[in-house]
């Protein structure tokens, strides 16, 4: 036994330690808003907290933008030239250039949203706060960590970030007019973080930046595509419904379902998320030699990720109102009910994390996920709306549960109905999960 658990750990240490570099990166991301969302709610009453809610959330729209698809696609590149100087540096400049149009395109496009919303118009300045942290993020080349799987660089970079955040906006915000001055601290943070990051990476990387020509541009570009379609119709469900909220109901409904929400998801957010991050690159080199190989390991991540996260479902719904008093305070009613409907999702999106990201991008079927999530970018806006406009929060989460489920069913069945491109065309049965069979 002794023996079996070393050569396991010598097989994947890589991925294990990148697994506990970026848990200690997502724990503290999602420590922070778990630690403040007490504070605010009480400090700025739940109408305010809303409101930098749905700021936080039409900016994401925004994140994801810059971001595109180079968090996967230019991750999945520097991990197969990972040894070559020269192409690490091509990528690399290439990525840094695209991000910055892409933000500089971001400025414009929240410019002409939020003064065409009369809604959004009266509080414009929270809005551009919010802004700031996505310029944070464009400094920040977390793919190239990823793909490198140096992401232990990069843990403490983020705890210490992510002190300043909790203790600034403790120390700054003291009533309900210091509104302005929680999005101004975030995005502070990622400002920190991004510019620290970047230095980091130029000084311990054998890289150097220089302007790529257009075809290596348009390269780079074209594939993070499928990709960055990807990320945006999911983050359609994922943060559209707090917008849904926004513009639908009031901001306290959008107070209820963003504590609610965001309490869910940083149980996914500490514990798939970083393992996603850290499998994915190992699965890609693996695919790229077998794909049956590379579907054997995402088996076994399933299966890994299928117990814990429904034990974590378990957990959250019930203690569901104990977990909304402690983010809510006295009025904790409407928080509970969104956590107990969305208690679900750590055992959904962990499976269809698997099948979906894990085996489908890393295997060619990228169009294929793509049409998935876009499909459920339509299902979870109609939902929200309807519902939303219905039943207010719990409508919303109904409807995000609903999409979530959807997801992982679609990716499912597509894995199993591709099964001989998944599988290096040869025996269907490649495992003893049902993966593919």
């Amino acid at each position: 036994m002794l023996n079996t658990l070393k050569a396991a750990w010598g097989r994947n240490r890589t991925v294990i330690g990148n697994y506990a570099a970026l848990s200690v990166v997502q724990f503290t991301s999602y420590l922070a808003p778990l630690i403040l969302i007490p504070y605010l709610t009480r400090v700025l009453g739940l109408s305010r907290f809303g409101l930098v809610e749905l700021a936080r959330a039409v900016c994401v729209y925004f994140l994801i933008l810059t971001e595109y698809g180079f968090n996967f696609s230019a991750t999945r590149e520097v991990s197969v030239h990972r040894d070559d100087p020269v192409k690490l540096s091509e990528v690399f400049s290439a990525v840094m250039i695209l991000k910055l149009l892409l933000t500089l395109l971001g400025v414009a496009g929240l410019s002409a949203i939020v003064f065409a919303v009369p809604k959004l118009r009266a509080d414009w300045p929270m809005y551009y706060l919010s802004f700031a942290g996505v310029v944070g993020m464009w400094l920040f080349p977390v793919w190239l960590f990823q793909g490198l799987e140096r992401m232990k660089h990069i843990a403490l970079l983020n705890v210490f970030a992510q002190a300043f955040v909790i203790a600034a906006t403790i120390v700054l915000v003291r009533n309900a007019d210091d509104y302005l001055l929680v999005p101004l601290v975030s995005s502070a943070g990622s400002l920190l973080i991004g510019g620290a990051a970047l230095a980091l990476a130029m000084r311990s990387f054998p890289i150097r930046f220089h302007i790529p020509s257009a075809v290596v541009l348009k390269r780079e570009f074209l594939d993070g595509w499928h990709l960055f379609v990807s990320r945006l119709v999911i983050t359609l469900y994922t943060t559209g419904n707090v917008v849904v909220l926004g513009l639908f109901t009031d901001t306290v409904c959008v107070a209820y379902y963003a504590a609610g929400e965001k309490v869910v998801r940083a149980t996914i957010g500490g514990f798939i998320v970083p393992l996603s991050q850290a499998t994915f690159p190992h699965i890609g080199r693996l695919a790229s030699q077998s794909k049956r190989e590379a579907l054997r390991f995402a088996a076994r991540l399933a299966g890994l990720l299928s117990v814990v996260t429904l034990a974590i479902s378990a957990g959250l719904f019930l203690t569901a109102p104990q977990l909304a008093y402690i983010a809510l305070g006295e009025d904790w009613r409407g928080g509970a009910t969104v956590i107990r409907i969305l208690s679900f999702l750590p055992l959904i999106v962990g499976l269809s994390n698997v099948f979906g990201v894990q085996i489908m991008v890393n295997v060619g079927l990228e169009k294929c996920f793509a049409k998935i999530l876009t499909a459920a970018s339509v299902l979870n806006l109609t939902l929200a709306v309807l519902l939303g406009a219905w039943i207010q929060h719990r409508g919303a989460a109904i409807a995000l549960l609903t999409t979530e489920l959807f997801v992982t069913t679609a990716t499912w069945w597509a894995v199993r109905q591709n099964r001989r491109d998944v599988s290096d065309g040869a025996d269907k049965a490649v495992d003893n999960r049902g993966l593919v069979s």
